[in-house]
This record gives structure tokens, C-alpha cells and sequence, in this order.
């Protein structure tokens, strides 16, 4: 059985944790099951780079303790927090949900355009897209303009809003649509939208469990040329005491 953490980098009620468990593991594959928990302690929602930043600490906590025990880790939340750290700590191969979409984009289209919650969030999202190496592709980004906690809360209000902002995004250039925000993946914005939208619009929750899943199964991980193994001996000794007080 192939086993993949869905890590959520914040706090979250343990019945929305089991309800985007359930919903995962729909998309899943024989011999494959995917576990939601989220971390200790965070921000009850992430919807800026400081909550982005603020979450990276406990999903590297959070990775430590519970990496033995999973064959990957998708990280659950569309700003990858955390990513490129996660990525030298993890002894698993460690997928971050913006990053794997917007690749797996090129694949279908030529030029992507992006989808997020508010206004705020479209530079924070550019600012990655720059980070990742993907900014001379992107052709839009557009908000909802509804905060990540209401967006489950009136399903029609999204689809409409969803849609028209996907459609935006196609006027400016894009051929396919990356949902920017796994609150809209957990409520299945791609399928709402799917009849009212020309372009392919992708999951990122879809998506990066779908890699993950992959990666697990051919035995492949994040490269140790671009991401060094973490010195599990130093932090052993100063930021990790308690994680790591077990050894490594």
C-alpha cells in the first residue's frame, strides 16, 4: 500500500480533515490511500506571505515526526509554504500543490493563468510563479475576491464568480486555468465550472496527489543536487531538540 500525507500547513477542524480525506481518496488509486492531518499550530487560513512563512515552521515539525510512516507528502496549500525547505528535510519525495499544477499545465496548453481568492493574493502568487521559473507563462491571475474561509459557504455565488474569473483569465491569454487555492479544490471549483469555461481548468489537490502518488510508486524523489539533504545532526542539537531527541 502506498501511503500519501495530505499535510494541511495551518489549523483545521478534524471534520473538514476527514472530509477532504474522503474526497482524496476518490481520486486515488488502487493500492494507493491518502491521509489528511493538519499541523499543530498556524494560521487558520493562509491568504498572505505572512502566514505563509508563519505555517513553514510547523509543516517542518510536522514532516519530522511523521515522515517514517508515508511514502509521500503533498503539501496543502496552494502557496507551497514551505516547499523548497520541505523539500531538503523530507526523506520522502515532498509535492507542492502550485508548483506541480502549473507544471503539469504545460502539458495542455501553452500559457496558464491563475485563479485565487482575493486581490491580495495575485501578487503573492506572481511572486512565485517569478520564484519557480514560470512567470514568462503566465498569462493572467485572477481573484474571487471571497476569503479562503467563505468559500464553501454559497456554491453557486463561486461557480459564478469562479467562472467568470477563469474566463477573464482566457480573455488575457491563458489556454489552461490553475486553480490558485485548495479550499476551491476541496470544493470541486473545476468541476462546477467545467461547462462554462473554454480551457482546461486543473485541481491542484487532484494534481499533486496524483504526483505524489507517482513519484511514490517509481521510486523517485526531489533531486539532492537542488535540494541537500538537511543536517539532521545540527538541528538535532538546536531547532529540532524535541523531534529529533529519538534520533534520525
Amino acid at each position: 500500500m502506498t501511503k500519501i500525507l495530505y499535510l494541511v500547513p495551518g489549523i483545521m477542524e478534524k471534520r473538514e480533515q476527514s472530509r477532504r480525506e474522503k474526497i482524496a481518496n476518490t481520486w486515488a488509486s488502487n493500492g494507493v490511500s491518502v491521509e489528511v492531518k493538519a499541523v499543530d499550530e498556524g494560521p487558520i487560513s493562509i491568504e498572505s506571505s505572512v502566514e505563509e512563512d508563519i505555517a513553514a515552521g510547523s509543516v517542518l515539525r510536522t514532516i519530522i515526526r511523521l515522515q517514517k510512516g508515508y511514502d509521500a507528502i503533498v503539501l496543502g496549500c496552494a502557496g507551497d509554504p514551505g516547499l523548497r525547505a520541505a523539500k531538503e528535510l523530507a526523506k520522502i519525495p515532498v509535492i507542492g500543490p502550485a508548483e506541480s499544477t502549473i507544471a503539469f499545465s504545460f502539458l495542455i496548453g501553452d500559457r496558464f493563468g491563475m485563479v485565487v481568492p482575493l486581490d491580495r493574493d495575485v501578487p503573492t502568487m506572481r511572486a512565485l510563479t517569478v520564484k519557480y521559473g514560470f512567470h514568462n507563462k503566465l498569462a493572467s491571475v485572477q481573484a474571487v475576491n471571497v476569503p479562503v474561509l467563505e468559500l464553501g459557504k454559497d456554491v453557486e455565488l463561486i461557480k459564478k464568480k469562479v467562472t467568470e474569473a477563469c474566463n477573464d483569465a482566457i480573455e488575457e491569454g491563458a489556454d489552461v486555468i490553475v486553480l490558485g487555492c485548495m479550499s476551491l479544490a476541496f470544493i470541486l471549483a473545476d468541476e462546477l465550472v467545467k461547462d462554462s469555461v473554454k480551457a482546461p481548468v486543473l485541481n491542484p489537490a487532484k494534481v499533486s496527489i496524483k504526483v505524489a502518488e507517482v513519484l511514490a510508486q517509481l521510486k523517485l524523489m526531489q533531486s539532492r543536487t537542488s535540494y541537500p539533504l538537511a543536517d539532521y545532526g545540527k538541528l538535532a542539537k538546536s531547532v529540532f531538540k524535541e523531534e529529533l531527541k529519538n534520533g534520525f
